[in-house]
Formats: structure tokens, C-alpha cells, sequence
């Protein structure tokens, strides 16, 4: 019995007179050639129709092209500019190959680097971010800023590492390139992958940490004072609340002195505090890391599930130390308004001994 199966298959021909391999499944492919701006599709196997073709291109922008099927070819609209080209494939599949059949995922996106990160670099030191790919939350990649010359041309190299051994730009293994440290990186990337070499993302990440110089304890015993400080809303339901619960968007993450990530929206906090809306508009860097080495996970989470109406606060001084360094003057009103109300002869020693 045949059904029919649809494909996504992406492929890079960097130079001219090269070829490349489309295997769709074993009795399923198809080759690519390129003579200049010209790619023609030739050793077809199987019995399927290429419904589009789209390149793309360095600017991050998507095109589709003419195909014409008589002569099995199409035309590239500007050889030096393509990354990608992606092929939408229609085929029609006996059931017994089905179990062969996988789902391909085609995912963008664009690393940001700001030239300020990288002019403050000296030969041989480096530093090291992570991003994940929207929407796979469980596809987090590192890569390293290193200079590796004196020079302002081509002094900075970059590696993406690449642990899950997918496709980045057409290739496996880890990314690496160059360039210059005065202009700031956009560099838009393509990943490619089957939908079952996604890895289960944990449930609790480890306490390693790829920051360097983070605090990895406060100086002070925190846990001598322990304070519960109602939300600012007792509704139910608000949409604040799904946004909470929804990291799939989530554009900000704060380092904390544990090592975690703790993610976040850049619209929630700007609305919250003018430190924060400083901070995002002097960088490029998608999704931004903000470093809160001096407080632990629970605190940053407890402060922002204040933010997003979503809970009572808990170890009110922490979370109001973490909305004094960081300006959150709402947080800051309610932390105060709740001690004010809370000191009395039996316990004010405990609130002189944290503050």
C-alpha cells in the first residue's frame, strides 16, 4: 500500500563542477550538480516530484526558484550570496518503508557577537556563550570568541561546537570561521537534522559552569532570615502566567552563582526596570546572558515569578538585594512595604544581621 510522505532536504554546493547526494530514504535519491549559476538534478532513483526549491541567502533572506521539470534544472539567482538550498519533496512511499522514512527539521539562526566583545580581547584569550535553536530546547550548542592575531584583519576566530553532530551550513562536526574584530558578527547559520536525534532536555541541569569568574557562594548566610512576600495580584489565570510558563520565546537567561539558567522575556523586565532596558539596547547578543553571580537560582526565579503575577515571593531579602542591584522598583516597594509591616522587637536583629 502507498502513501504519500512529504520531505525537506537541504544541500550546499560551495564551488562550481561539484555535486552533492540526496538520499531520501534506500530506494529514494536523487544527485545535484552545479555548472556555474546552473544546477541540474540528475541519477534520480524512486518515484517522487520536487514541489519547491528556495536558496538562502546570507543576508538571511529566502527566495524560491524556477524549477523547470522538463529539464530537471534551475537557475540561482546569485552564486556568491547562497548558503542553502532547501528541496520540498513529494513522494509516494510503500508502507513496509515507512520505518525509514524520517522527519528532517530545518532550523535558522543568526549569531550576534557586538565588536565590543571582541576589541577588548588580547592575543590567545577567549570567551565562551551558549545558545539554543528556537523551538529545540534541548539542542544547546557552545561556541568560543578567541583572538588568535595582532592584527584587525581576520584576528578573531570563532567555534561553534557541535556535540550533537547535526549539520551546520551543510556540514557535521564543529563550525569554525574568521573575522574581522571591528565590525560586529551577524552571521545567520542553518541547522539541519532528523527529528529524532533531538536529545531529551533534562529536568535539572548540571552546576557546571561555562562562565569564567563566577561566585559560586555568597558571602553571607542568607538562610538566618526567612520571609514570604504576597504577589502584587491575587488573579487566578493572567496571561503573564502562560508567558511564565512558556520558555519556548524566551529571549534573556541570568546566570546564576549556581551555575543554572534562568530564562526570561527582555519585554517583562524593560517594562521592569531602566537597568535592564539599558542593558538590552547597548547589545546585539540574541538570546542576551545576563550574569547574577550573586544570587542563587531560587532568588532570581522567586523574583521574577513576582514580575510575571505568578507566585508569593520567598527570602524577601535576597529577592529585594536582587531588585536594588538591578533597579526593579516595584519589587522594591513590595519588599520594603512587607518588612515594614513584619519588624517588630523579636526579629529585627535577624533583618540587621542580613541587610
Amino acid at each position: 500500500m502507498l502513501q504519500q510522505v512529504n520531505f525537506v532536504q537541504t544541500a550546499i554546493l560551495h564551488t562550481e563542477n561539484s555535486k552533492m547526494l540526496m538520499k531520501l530514504s534506500d530506494n529514494l535519491e536523487f544527485t545535484i550538480y552545479r555548472y556555474s549559476s546552473t544546477h541540474i538534478i540528475n541519477n534520480v532513483k524512486g518515484n517522487f516530484e520536487i514541489t519547491k526549491i528556495t536558496e538562502f541567502y546570507g543576508n538571511g533572506q529566502l527566495k524560491e526558484l524556477v524549477y523547470d521539470k522538463s529539464s530537471t534544472s534551475f537557475e540561482a539567482s546569485d552564486v556568491s550570496l547562497i548558503k542553502v538550498l532547501t528541496f520540498y519533496i513529494t513522494a509516494m512511499v510503500e508502507m513496509t518503508e515507512m520505518k525509514e522514512i524520517k522527519e528532517m527539521c530545518a532550523v535558522k539562526y543568526e549569531l550576534q557577537v557586538p565588536s565590543a566583545s571582541l576589541q577588548c580581547l588580547k592575543i590567545c584569550e577567549y570567551f565562551t556563550k551558549e545558545f539554543v535553536l528556537p523551538g529545540y530546547d534541548g539542542l544547546k550548542f557552545t561556541y568560543y570568541v578567541k583572538k588568535i592575531s595582532g592584527s584587525k584583519q581576520n584576528d578573531i576566530e570563532i567555534q561553534i561546537k557541535n556535540p550533537y553532530d547535526v549539520e551546520i551550513e551543510g556540514k557535521k562536526g564543529d563550525y569554525n570561521f574568521v573575522c574581522d574584530s571591528t565590525k560586529s558578527i551577524f552571521l545567520p547559520l542553518f541547522f539541519t537534522f532528523y527529528a529524532d536525534e533531538i536529545p531529551l532536555l533534562e529536568e535539572t541541569e548540571s552546576n557546571s559552569n561555562e562562565l569564567h569568574g563566577l561566585s559560586q557562594e555568597s558571602s553571607i548566610d542568607e538562610s538566618r532570615l526567612e520571609s514570604v512576600i504576597p504577589s502584587h495580584s491575587s488573579k487566578a489565570t493572567t496571561l503573564l502566567h502562560k508567558l511564565a510558563a512558556n520558555n519556548q520565546f524566551a529571549d534573556v537567561y541570568f546566570i546564576s552563582s549556581d551555575g543554572e539558567k534562568i530564562p526570561s522575556h527582555r519585554c517583562i523586565l524593560a517594562a521592569s526596570s531602566d537597568i535592564f532596558l539599558k542593558i538590552f539596547e547597548q547589545t546585539t547578543e540574541f538570546p542576551i546572558q545576563i550574569t547574577a553571580d550573586d544570587f542563587d537560582a531560587e532568588t532570581i526565579q522567586s523574583a521574577l515569578n513576582f514580575l510575571y503575577d505568578k507566585s508569593d515571593v520567598t527570602d524577601g531579602m535576597k529577592v529585594l538585594k536582587f531588585a536594588i542591584k538591578f533597579g526593579i522598583q516595584i519589587l522594591i516597594d513590595e519588599c520594603l512595604s512587607f518588612f515594614e509591616e513584619s519588624v517588630d522587637s523579636t526579629n529585627v536583629c535577624g533583618f540587621i544581621q542580613v541587610g
